[in-house]
Order: structure tokens, then sequence, then C-alpha cells
């Protein structure tokens, strides 16, 4: 009989050998295992590379497909510093036409493109395939490597991300999507004539002009959060001719069998299907226009989309500055509004961005309605209220305004949605709501503090002039505008905001002008932040006064003063705002006498609301339950909400 011990000792031989052959097992079903994960590491290192028994693995170091131009892999790989290596790809000149000719007149940039004369950063890009003995390859692995950057200058509180993808789908003369190309050399037109800018390859859009790629997103504590296969298009209007350029990233099944990037980039829970690389459009130098109207204007009732910062890497090499926001389309309604997505009707530019081609006479019929009816009589617009959001276009429209957008806007560049079919969820009205676009080029600009743009608006917008005719409209808008005025657009809040942002960007942006224009210092950068502030600072007192004369009002600004008995008590909305009240339970805004302030109370847990008091006679309040009415005086009004503790 064996003894104890040894049964024991039988029992660990046994396992041990499954072990083994369970490890082997996993081996093979592991296919190509690199040694090191992508990531960032400080010290030079070796990659090994391993694939099943068999096999012989082939990699590339350029970003091309290992199947075509890999080296057979016989010996680890050194990984160091990639930085020291020569610029490739961003020594290229014909990514944009401003390279190419001095003749464009209306698109040269200030400051000017310039080729990068020192060796800008870089990381290394490992590809790898295994090819079995009948000649069959694997799928591509990749994987990027950062060697050096813990105290590399631009990266600090940044995101960081990699793109990898055959070269020749970005610069092929033929077929490249970040090039000229054939497209352009063979246009017919007149040389450097508008027509001939829009005649390039990274012109082009479509499925035709999506590309293979694999993208790597790294979080600020240089933690993986994604690692997969995409699709990738250049993305936007004019902007396509400037360098570098914006991308969508498209997640679909023939990728990745995935349909969905499935990590919380903005910290919302929503997983998008389709993400959007933003390269700045028009706000060159800053990058922050999208960024600050958005954060200054999240909470109103129009949609806007979140944006992370990012350095990005091209194949390799540093490709400048991006934020990282959502896409408007039919995933982002059902995660944002939860709505059925194939029920999702998006307008763009005044066409369908999303739904069915039938879907256009939903918005085409409601333009032509509210266009060409008389609105100043109550039934009618009584039926556009069922057409469409009324805040949301009003919020929207104020902030537009406010912020100085004219030219492409409203006659272009505007985005709104609906539900095609009427169902009982909050956003399944069918009414058509706003999404905020493209806010970075022509507007928030100092040279335009003074600009009517509110009379610029009633000019080009028929539908916006027939609705100021109505008086309801006219009350709702102007106290909406001021409720903007007074919070999102006031002047602590903006320079809390903007301050924040110089901040965090100052040194990533002056690595990115750097790169793409030779600048040295980060003056360029400061000097336009400090354009933005100048506009925000003054923009209040001019337009204000515009929205005021476009209405039509006779009344004067006044304080409006705004107590709260305790602030651990409850809340309270005034107008569409809930005011933010100092250390002594007090706010103040300013708005016209021409229509009266609407205060609702809301009592917290453990308290009830008694009522309100005011500088006003209560003889002149309209009191509803807990929301009042109070006349705005010449002289302003105070208003009060005052709450006890239960069972007091």
């Amino acid at each position: 009989m064996m003894s104890r011990r040894s049964v024991l000792a039988c029992l660990a031989a046994i396992c041990g050998c499954l072990c083994l052959l369970f490890f082997w097992k996993d081996e093979e079903e592991r296919g190509l295992v690199f040694s090191v994960k992508s990531g960032f590491y400080e010290e030079p290192f070796e990659l090994k590379l391993s694939a099943p028994a068999g096999t012989k693995i082939y990699y590339t170091l350029d970003g091309t497909e290992p199947a075509e131009n890999g080296s057979v892999y016989t010996a680890p790989i050194l990984i160091d510093d990639a930085t020291q290596h020569e610029n490739i790809h961003a020594m290229r000149t014909d990514v944009s036409v401003e390279f190419v000719s001095e003749n464009i007149e209306t698109y040269n940039y200030e400051p000017e493109y310039v080729l990068p004369d020192y060796p800008i950063d870089k990381c290394t890009v490992v590809r790898a395939a295994y090819c079995d003995v009948d000649g069959n390859f694997s799928d591509v692995s990749t994987e990027s490597y950062f060697v050096g950057y813990a105290d590399r200058a631009g990266y600090d509180g940044m995101n960081v991300m990699s793109i990898v993808t055959e070269p020749d789908n970005l610069f092929d003369y033929d077929r490249g999507i970040y090039v000229l190309g054939r497209i352009f050399d063979e246009y017919e037109g007149a040389k450097y004539a508008i027509g001939h800018l829009w005649n390039t390859n990274y012109a082009q859009s479509g499925i035709d002009w999506e590309r293979p790629a694999t993208i790597q997103i790294f979080d600020q504590d240089r933690n993986v959060l994604l690692n997969q296969n995409c699709g990738i298009r250049i993305q936007g209007g004019m902007n396509r001719l400037k360098t570098p350029k914006s991308m969508n990233l498209y997640s679909r099944d023939e990728y990745d069998n995935m349909g969905r990037f499935y990590v919380d980039l903005f910290g919302t829970g929503y997983m998008a299907d389709t993400l959007t690389l933003f390269a700045g459009g028009d706000d060159t130098l800053t990058k922050s226009q999208d960024m600050i109207v958005s954060k200054l204007v999240s909470d109103r009732s129009f949609a806007t989309m979140h944006y992370e910062p990012y350095a990005m890497f091209l194949d390799g090499e540093y490709w400048g500055v991006y934020w990282l926001t959502e896409k408007y389309n039919d995933v982002y309604l059902k995660e944002r509004y939860g709505v059925d997505k194939n029920d999702a009707v998006i307008i763009k530019h005044g066409a369908i961005a999303e739904g069915l081609e039938e879907d256009i006479t939903l918005y085409t019929d409601m333009r032509t309605y509210m266009e060409n009816t008389d609105l100043s009589l109550p039934e009618n617009y009584a039926y556009v209220c069922e057409l469409i959001d009324i805040q949301s276009y009003i919020d929207y429209y104020a902030a537009e305004i406010y912020i100085g957008r004219y030219s492409d806007w409203p006659v272009n560049n505007e985005a709104l949605w609906r539900t095609r079919e009427i169902n009982d969820g909050e956003y399944e009205d069918g009414r058509w709501r706003w999404l905020l676009f493209d806010v970075d080029g022509l507007a928030l600009s100092a040279d335009i503090t003074e600009m009517d743009t509110m009379a610029n608006t009633m000019e080009q917008s028929a539908m916006f002039r027939n609705l100021c005719q109505n008086e309801a409209f006219k009350r709702q808008f102007a106290t909406t505008f001021m409720d903007l005025a007074n919070t999102a657009f006031e002047k602590e809040h903006v320079n809390s905001v903007v301050s924040e942002y110089i901040a965090s960007m100052s040194e990533p942006m002056g690595v990115h002008l750097k790169r793409f224009f030779g600048v040295e210092n980060i003056d360029l950068f400061l000097d336009a932040m400090a354009d933005i502030q100048s506009f925000l600072d003054g923009r209040s007192s001019y337009i204000v006064e515009y929205m005021k004369n476009g209405l039509g009002l006779t009344g004067t600004l006044a304080p409006v003063t705004v107590e709260i008995s305790d602030t651990a008590a409850g809340s309270v909305v005034l107008n569409t705002i809930e005011p933010v009240f100092d250390e002594n339970g007090r706010w103040r805004g300013e708005y016209f006498t021409d229509y009266p302030v609407v205060l609702t109370a809301s009592a917290n847990e453990g308290y009830r609301f008694v009522g309100w008091e005011s500088t006003v006679s209560p003889d002149e309040w309209t009191v509803d339950g807990e929301t009042v009415a109070v006349p705005v005086k010449g002289s302003g009004v105070g208003v009060k909400a005052i709450f006890e503790k239960t069972g007091e």
C-alpha cells in the first residue's frame, strides 16, 4: 500500500503534467504572442515574439503589412527611443495644397506650414503575423512602444493615441486618403481654383475612401484603454485642406467583430461605434473654441459633444494635438436620449445624415411651414411648438448668436434631429432638437466683438425672422438669452474655463506648433487665447443690446437678486437656470424690464418650502404653487425663497 506522502506526490506529478499539457494547448490557441505589450517604458528592452510550432513569424517596423513586406523573425527585436530615427511621413509636402502653391490667397493659413527640421517624437510600431506550412498568414497583430517619455514636454495630462495603417492607405498616389494624389493632378479646371482645391484624394468621402487601421489608446496614467482594428476616413469640410487633418474612426464587424468601441472614453458610459479625431478646424493656433463653447453651454437643451485631448501618433510619428469626440449618429442618439436608433433622423447641412431618404420630407415640410407662415398668430405658433422643441431651438440660436457665428451659419453648419415615429419616450415625440457643432471659425474673435449677429441671423434665416414676430417666442428668447449671459457666458465662469485650458494645454500646444509651424515658443498660442478671452470679456454689452433691438424690446436692463434662506434646504430655478448661490445664499444677474422673471422653489428632504419674499409688492406677483412670476422694475428686484425644516 502506498503511503499518504507517495499518493500526494503522484497527484502533484499528474497535476503538473496536466498543467503543462494545458499550457502547450493554450500556446497554440493564443497564436502570436508579444513578450511585452504596448505601452510606455523608460529603458530600451528586447521584444520576443512567439507563435504556434511549425510556423514562421514575419514582422515590420514601418507600419506595412508583414505578410507582404515583413522580415523573418529570428532574434529578439531591440525596442529603444524611436525619436532618434529619421522623419518619414512628416516630411511629405503632398498632404496640403498649401505646400505646393502660393497662389491660393483665400486659403493661405497663418502661420505657414513648415517641415520639421529636427527629429520629431516617435514610437516604435511592431506589426507581426505568422505563416503556416501551407503559406497561410494569421491576422496581423500590432503593438506600439514609447520609450523615454517620462519627462518629455507636451504629454503631461494628455491621453495618447497611436494609429497604425499600411502607409499606402494614407499616402499612395492613387488610393491614399491623406494626399492631393492623382485626383488633384488630373483636375481639368483652372489651376488652384476653388474647384481644384476640392478635387483631391483627401477631399473624397464615403466608404470607398475608408481604410483599415489599428488604434491604441493610452490614458493619462499610460494604461491601455483600447487596442482595436477599425476603419479611418478623413473628416470635415474645408478643413480637409489643412494638416493635420481630422479623422473619423469606425468600428465595424469586418475589422474586429466588435461593432463598437467598448470602452468608456468620455466618462459617460457611452460606447460609440464611431469616433471623431478633431484637429481643431479653423482654430489652428489654440484648438480650443469647440471645446470651450461646448463646455460653457453643456447644460442647455441642445446636444453638445464631449472633448478629450490627445497626442496622436500616425504610423509611429507624432502627428499633433487632437480632440477625441463623439460623432452625431443614430448610436449617439440612442445612448444620449434613449431613442430607438432605427427610428432616428438627423439632418446636417440641410441633407439627411442619418435615416431614410424619404425622411427629408419631415425636415422640408417643417421648414416650409415655418418660413412661409404668419407665426405671429398664436394658433400657428402653437403648431410650431408641436414641430420643434422650442427651448432647444432658442438655446441653440441664443448661444450661436452670442458667440458671434456668422457667414456660414445659419445658412450652413446647422444640425438637428427627431424620431421618425411618435412613441412614449421623453424624446420620442417627433419634435426637432438641435445639435451643436463647428464653432471653430468665424466666431469668438476680438475683431467681431461688436458684430451684430442678431441682425445677421434674422437676415439669413427666414425661420428665425418669422419666429421673432411672435410675442411668446420673443419673451422666451429674451429671458433665455439673459439666462445664458448671466451664467454660461458670465465673466468669472468664462475666465475659469479659459484659464484652465491655458494651464493644461500650453505645453502640448507648444510641441504641436513647433511640429507643424516651426514655432519655438508658445506666444502664438497665448496671443490667440488672449484674442478669444478679449471677445468673451467684451461681448455681453454689445450683443445684449443687439438682442434687445432685434426683438424690439423697450425696457432697460436692471439687477435681479435671488436669495435663499438656507442653501441646504432646497433649490431655486430662475427661468431656465439654477442659480449658484454664494456663501451668503445670494445670486445676482441682469434682466430686461420688459418681462417678469419666473422662479420655482424645490425643497430638499427634511425641509419644506414656506413662500416668497420680494422687494416688489405681492399684488404684482403671479403665484402658482411653488412658482412665482415677479416683474422686473427699473431699479431692480429682489426675490427670496423661504424654507424651513419640517416639524418646525
